[in-house]
C-alpha cells in the first residue's frame, strides 16, 4: 500500500513539474493582440486550475503515506526514571 503511494506521488510529481514547464513556456510567448492575450490567459487558467488540483491531492496523498508509516512503525515506551 506504501510503495503504491509512493509511485502515485511520483507520477504526479512529475506531472506537476511538466504543468509548471508549460507555464513557464506560456509566459515567454508573446502575444500579438487580443485574441492571442484572451487564449493564453484561457490556457492559465486550465494550467493553473490543474496544478492547484495536483497540489492537493500531492497533499493529501503525502499525509496518507505519513499517516501509514506512523501506523506502520513500532511503537517504543519510554520509561522515565523516578525522581525521589
Amino acid at each position: 500500500m506504501i510503495k503504491q503511494l509512493e509511485n502515485q506521488i511520483q507520477d504526479l510529481q512529475k506531472e506537476l513539474a511538466k504543468i509548471k514547464k508549460q507555464l513557464a513556456d506560456l509566459r515567454l510567448q508573446p502575444c500579438l493582440g487580443d485574441s492571442e492575450i484572451r487564449a493564453k490567459e484561457k490556457k492559465f487558467e486550465e494550467l493553473d486550475g490543474r496544478a492547484a488540483v495536483l497540489t492537493e491531492t500531492l497533499r493529501d496523498l503525502t499525509r496518507k503515506r505519513q499517516l501509514l508509516l506512523s501506523e506502520s512503525a513500532p511503537r517504543t515506551i519510554y520509561n522515565s526514571p523516578n525522581c525521589n
